[in-house]
């Protein structure tokens, strides 16, 4: 004999700490009803609306009975599901609500585990409205929302903490106003297959280009969406968990020497032989951006680096060390040379503030000397 399942007006009696207000029985289901069910605001209170179908008297009954839930009360309910709504509602629940809800579903013999809470009881919903109805019509496509929404409402402090703006054109996600300061942006899905989805899933745009991605959008947007994800998450990791940049002080003094370099001695080396580089990178414009450096800047930065060093004032192979322990980060993630050369870059200019351009010479300059940034020999004898 199969498991029994669990009643709708016993679900309802569970949800109750749910709904603030004390309601009696009628007004309290129109209430939940209504949670879970979405229709526009010209439909409010007419036939068209779930929670406005059942008169009071049955209401009443439904409260206690399983009879008094009809058939076509549970079609109209499955034709307007408003599921993302009811998930929010109950993600935002304080934890002890949520954990009395728990414990009055466990009660009627169901589990829904409360680190799970808002996804289980929306789907323990749907089971039973469907049920109800006699119809899996639309049930995969509301389950599927509920696995949407509770990621989305789970990670969304990460996905904008971990954001630089808006994802797609980097306008800052809050406004500032008269000294207040408010949200302005949605989170949006990014198409992906399966049942369960992470942060990487979903990213943070300010409301206009929200508005655009949800009207139309293409799988090259997806891609390029999920790239900015994935630099963010890297950015995280170089900052968070590698060894800091611990040469501010000195490695500045490089990059200013650099930045400092009399323009009229900037003419290319036209001996320069640039077979070394194409023979270590696959990147054709990354090998083009180091030849242009190196051949302008290679014999220079190295004597300055010397020069730095036997003064004290540089530790070259302390700042060797760290940036390619950054390299190793961003390798080992999957990274294009060019990414990584790029990445490297504004890492070392966010520590410094010295000069960008300087920095990628220091860039060049390593992936010149160094076989995947480490020197088989002694680089400044």
């Amino acid at each position: 004999m199969g498991r029994r399942m669990m009643k709708f007006f016993e679900l309802a009696d569970a949800l109750q700490p749910a709904v603030p207000g004390g309601l009696s029985r009628a007004p309290y289901l129109r209430e939940l009803i209504s949670m879970f069910t979405n229709v526009t605001e010209a439909e409010w209170a007419t036939r068209n609306d779930p929670s406005t179908l059942p008169s009071d008297s049955t209401l009443e009954s439904m409260a206690s009975r399983d009879s008094a839930f009809t058939k076509k009360l549970a079609k109209a309910i499955t034709a307007r599901w408003g599921i993302k709504n009811f998930v929010t509602v109950l993600d935002e629940l304080e934890l002890e609500t949520q954990q009395l809800i728990t414990d009055n579903i466990a009660a009627y013999g169901e589990q829904v585990r409360l680190d799970h809470f808002p996804a289980d009881v929306a789907r323990l919903l749907v089971e039973i409205v469907h049920a109800k109805a006699s119809t899996d019509h639309g049930k995969q496509q509301v389950l599927t929302q509920i696995a949407i929404q509770a990621a989305r409402v789970k990670y969304e402090k990460l996905v904008v903490a971990r954001s630089r703006g808006c994802t797609e054109c980097r306008t800052p996600l809050r406004v500032i106003a008269h000294g207040h300061q408010a949200d302005s942006y949605e989170m949006v899905f990014l198409d992906a297959d399966g049942d369960e989805y992470g942060p990487d899933d979903f990213a943070a745009l300010c409301k206009p280009c929200a508005e655009k991605y949800e009207l139309a959008h293409t799988s090259t947007d997806v891609d390029r969406l999920r790239q900015q994800n994935r630099l963010w998450s890297l950015s995280d990791r170089i900052d968070e968990g590698l060894v800091p940049l611990g040469l501010d002080g000195k490695i500045a003094e490089l990059l200013k020497a650099i930045h400092n370099l009399p323009v009229e001695d900037l003419a290319p080396d036209v001996t320069y032989d640039v077979m070394p580089m194409q023979a270590k990178l696959a990147d054709t414009k990354l090998v083009r951006r180091v030849r242009d450096h190196m051949s302008i800047y290679e014999t220079r930065v190295r004597q300055t680096a010397k020069a730095l060093q036997e003064a004290g004032q540089l530790d070259f192979e302390r700042m060797r060390d760290d940036i390619w322990g950054a390299w190793r980060v961003l390798a080992d993630a999957g990274l294009s040379q060019d990414e990584i050369w790029t990445r490297l870059t504004a890492w070392i200019h966010q520590h410094t503030n010295i000069d960008d351009y300087a920095c990628g010479v220091v860039v060049s300059f390593l992936t010149q000397i160094c076989e995947l940034f480490k020197p088989r020999r002694p680089v400044l004898a």
